[in-house]
């Protein structure tokens, strides 16, 4: 599906089936529905009426609610998320959690919490699940946040971006911020884990300034590079 509309991703949003087509003001949105239109002709693809929502300012799509105003998570995608035992029993309940990837980009270095869980998912059926008391303080810092994300700001195009970036041993993080009047917000949150061999190898300043583009790859746009250090 990605390569069908790979040349209207400026506009256009796809995830497997799903699809969501942005635009600035209505006469935009028309045509880039008539766009989205031909394609599909061309492709011999059928679209579904019951499931297509047309030129509307709000929206839910893929666990977010987006709207004039910004992006917030779903409420139903929180619930779930605060319903987590504190305590998992195994890996598969461990992967289950990765239902809070559905709010990284809400989350302020959210790699500080997944880092205790590394070990974890390198457990194989024969070793011993071994569940420990940092575990439950991480499941319940994850849910305490999540109970309390933000709603993050939308750009637009005459806006002040800067991303902000910051690493240490083992993690990375960034933040896209949108410059106002009274200060900064959050457009979106992004971050990782370095590998075994990175944290152990690269310089602290080499993990500042390898991580430059991850950022960009993350989907954080045009920016003013600004470092924490």
């Amino acid at each position: 599906m990605d390569n069908l509309f790979k040349d209207y991703f400026e506009f256009m949003f796809v995830y497997i089936d799903d699809i969501l087509i942005a635009s600035k003001n209505m006469k935009d949105h028309i045509k880039h529905l008539e766009i989205f239109s031909d394609a599909c002709h061309k492709e011999g693809l059928v679209l579904s009426e019951k499931k297509a929502t047309i030129a509307v300012n709000k929206i839910e799509f893929l666990g977010i609610l987006i709207d004039e105003t910004g992006i917030e998570l779903q409420e139903h995608i929180v619930e779930k998320i605060r319903n987590f035992p504190d305590v998992l029993k195994d890996k598969k309940h461990l992967q289950s959690l990765g239902v809070v990837n559905f709010a990284g980009i809400f989350i302020k270095d959210l790699a500080k919490y997944r880092k205790d869980f590394r070990p974890l998912l390198k457990e194989t059926e024969s070793s011993k699940w071994k569940w420990e008391e940092i575990h439950t303080q991480r499941v319940r810092e994850l849910k305490r946040v999540c109970s309390n994300l933000p709603k993050l700001a939308i750009p637009q195009d005459e806006d002040e971006l800067v991303v902000y970036i910051d690493a240490n041993d083992n993690r990375w993080a960034a933040v896209l911020m949108k410059k106002t009047t009274t200060g900064e917000e959050p457009c979106r949150y992004t971050g990782g884990l370095f590998s075994e061999q990175q944290a152990q190898v690269w310089h602290i300043n080499e993990k500042n300034s390898l991580q430059f583009g991850r950022p960009l790859r993350n989907g954080l746009y045009s920016y003013l590079l600004k470092n924490l250090h």
